[in-house]
């Protein structure tokens, strides 16, 4: 990863799913570089996003961002403006559960450059955790695997800054997290949603079970 000339490790918040018909509420990055052997980090990225869209409950409870905090929030362009000299070709994204945030990423970029295309090399720590850890697979349960405190799961600076920690440790472990840069894991029964480039590969990917299996069975003994 020492090629790159910046490592973003990023998380977003949005009013739904689908990148083309929600928006961006959250955004949380840091920009991390290499100093030797070390990552040192740059610059960090904290804004709450204004939206025309109306909050559901279900995204208040499990944000804590309310209708009021967008009303007075960035306007999307400063949040361009912020990512916008750091994402370019020699730029490795990182996120946890990639997939679902690059399209949002994406789709706010080409508002304001509509010819963006999208060619910075991606490395999602989930499609990592699937294929070294049992299931299950969130984010919190990777963070408690490996020790990660988090003050407000759910808020984008958060949940990123957790993630910058959970790549660092999972470079110390000696997992071969190079060999995942530009490959995105799909869940075998749902498929793959969402945006795709070229120079991704994406493949199917299994839950490992064994920590699930032993759960169940302890369980069965417990009742028996």
């Amino acid at each position: 990863m020492k090629k790159y000339d910046y490592i973003v490790v990023f998380d977003l918040e949005t009013t739904g799913f689908y990148h083309d018909e929600d928006q961006i509420i959250d955004v949380g990055a840091v920009v991390l570089k290499h100093e030797g052997d070390e990552l040192i980090t740059l610059d960090t990225i904290n804004m709450i996003c204004q939206t025309e869209k109306i909050l559901s409950d279900k995204i208040i409870t499990l944000t804590g961002i309310t209708q009021s905090m967008c009303e007075h929030g960035e306007e999307p362009k400063r949040v361009y403006d912020a990512l916008r000299p750091y994402i370019h070709k020699n730029t490795l994204l990182v996120a946890y559960n990639m997939q679902f945030d690059i399209g949002f990423l994406v789709t706010l970029f080409k508002q304001y450059e509509p010819g963006f295309v999208m060619d910075s090399d991606i490395l999602d720590l989930l499609t990592v955790y699937k294929d070294n850890a049992d299931y299950p697979h969130k984010l919190s349960d990777a963070l408690e695997q490996y020790g990660i405190n988090i003050e407000s799961p759910h808020r984008a600076f958060d949940d990123a800054y957790a993630t910058s920690t959970l790549l660092e440790f999972m470079r110390k472990e000696g997992l071969p997290i190079e060999s995942y840069i530009n490959h995105i894991g799909y869940h075998h029964k749902y498929g793959l949603k969402g945006l795709t480039f070229d120079h991704v590969t994406y493949h199917k990917q299994y839950y490992k079970v064994k920590s699930l299996i032993k759960k169940i069975n302890d369980s069965s003994t417990s009742r028996s």
